[in-house]
């Protein structure tokens, strides 16, 4: 059994072993999920760098950037995110509860299932039949699956929490529980059918940022709550830190994706809502970025030889740079600028490939070898950490200022009166820019090779890794209460 300490005492995720030694059932559902999204997040990372390579060379692709661009949402939404953090979910619920998991045969039939979405929606949109909105264009009638499906995690951890032996909760609860109960509501409401372009286009930012943020953001800063603690060897720092992380995370992020639309035709009340709660999404990355540093404390020194510290470390420190980025192009002064240009995708890029992808690294290195006895390559990961640092800066970097640089054109054309950015007058203000949006996508090559490596290196624990003790779970009896 292990112990994770949360600053106020000595806590046991595990189950007490009882005499007979059962073990529990279901402790595998993680381990399939884990591997399952390792594969959508190295295709769905290559159709990414396609997409961005046909909006600079259309004529390049078969595929246009219309197709690409949901293709790769939904392999790396549905098929990475939500299969790996689920999976994340399914494995710190046992021992952060201490109860075996609730409905795990539902779990199980689920992961077969979010496969098939995934597959068949991959298909669909590309064929043209998609319905062409934010985030993944899936037609209605997969949607119905879809939320289904995304229901299973919320079914699972609040009939695991409801039979829970553990009194209190640690912060990653919150975070869970937030996620799960977030992501089909917002799928839910972001495909209603029969709303106007205008509502439906905020019901699918308010859906994207939720997704993107709650979930997958969200989620991989509570998982990362629970390894950072075991690997440092460290008390969690702050448990008031986690609590300010978690509440400005779960109300302020599904306002943040009308900012991109505040200079456009938003209701004046709705544009100064974004842009104020808005605010609350850097507020939760620094706090939660702090609350990592101070606990990985006295380990900074070794840290560049601690692959899960210092994939935490710096998953949480791109998180902080993209929402404080977003913030401030959610003000109008700044928005009029940035809206609607590679900006927003390069923080998209910052939160996707630097944040997420670093924290979810983080969690899996440090648990797949108890979870199949199998030990993660050490010097291998910490290549990979910074070879995901650099290049996902670089290609962030680039995406950032070339769309500051269209940005600038348009308006300086508008306001001197001297050229429109339509027809003609388009080239004036995309030579600088595609310059910049080229070097982006050449960085971006480096950061795929470092993604596919992050996938593979969880491959890898099972057929090269050397032998370590494996952890498994056993029900406990109910003393405590």
């Amino acid at each position: 059994m292990e112990a994770i300490s949360t600053g106020d005492r000595e806590s046991t995720p595990g189950l007490a072993e009882t005499a007979d030694g059962r073990a529990i059932g279901y402790e595998g559902v993680a381990v399939g999920y884990l591997f399952g999204s390792a594969a959508f997040l190295a295709i769905g990372s290559l159709v990414w760098l396609a997409a961005l390579t046909s909006v600079r060379f259309p004529n390049l692709l078969p595929f246009s950037h219309g197709h690409l661009r949901p293709i790769a949402l939904t392999l790396l939404g549905l098929g990475w995110i939500v299969l790996g953090l689920s999976g994340g979910i399914y494995h710190v619920l046992p021992r952060l509860t201490g109860t075996p998991l609730v409905a795990g045969r539902l779990a199980q039939l689920a992961l077969p299932g979010t496969v098939a979405v995934t597959v068949v929606g991959t298909v669909v949109v590309a064929l043209g039949w998609g319905d062409g909105r934010e985030p993944f264009a899936l037609p209605q009638w997969l949607d119905v699956p879809a939320v289904a499906l995304l229901a299973v995690p919320a079914l699972v951890t609040l009939g695991t929490l409801r039979k829970r032996h553990e009194r209190s909760l640690y912060p990653t609860i919150w975070f869970v529980v937030a996620a799960v109960v977030w992501l089909p509501a917002l799928y839910l409401v972001a495909s209603l059918p029969g709303l106007n372009r205008l509502i439906s286009t905020l019901a699918d930012l308010a859906f994207s940022y939720g997704f993107f943020h709650v979930w997958g953001l969200g989620l991989a800063t509570g998982l990362a709550y629970y390894v950072v603690p075991k690997a440092a060897e460290q008390p969690l720092a702050s448990r008031q830190l986690a609590k300010v992380g978690f509440w400005s995370l779960a109300f302020g992020a599904i306002w943040s994706g009308a900012a991109q639309m505040v200079a456009g035709p938003l209701p004046e009340w709705l544009q100064s809502v974004a842009a104020v709660l808005g605010l609350a999404l850097p507020v939760a990355a620094v706090a939660n970025a702090t609350n990592i540093a101070l606990t990985i404390g006295p380990r900074w020194r070794r840290i560049t030889a601690e692959p899960v510290l210092a994939a935490a470390a710096a998953g949480a420190a791109f998180a902080a740079l993209a929402t404080i980025f977003g913030a401030i192009a959610g003000f109008r002064s700044a928005a009029v600028i940035v809206s609607l240009t590679a900006f927003w995708d390069g923080l998209f890029y910052m939160t996707t490939f630097g944040g997420i992808v670093l924290l979810f690294a983080a969690f899996a290195w440090h648990v797949l070898p108890n979870m199949v006895g199998r030990k993660v390559d050490a010097g291998r990961a910490m290549t990979l950490v910074r070879r995901n640092i650099f290049f996902a800066s670089m290609t962030s970097l680039f995406l950032l200022v070339a769309g500051i640089a269209t940005g600038y054109g348009w308006v300086g054309g508008a306001f001197t009166g001297s050229y429109t950015a339509v027809g003609e007058g388009w080239t004036q203000t995309s030579g600088l820019s595609g310059v910049l949006f080229g070097l982006a996508i050449l960085f971006g090559v480096g950061a795929l090779i470092a993604q596919m490596g992050v996938a593979l290196s969880i491959y890898r624990v099972l057929t090269s890794g050397r032998a370590t003790v494996q952890e498994v779970l056993v029900p406990g009896s109910n003393d405590r209460e």
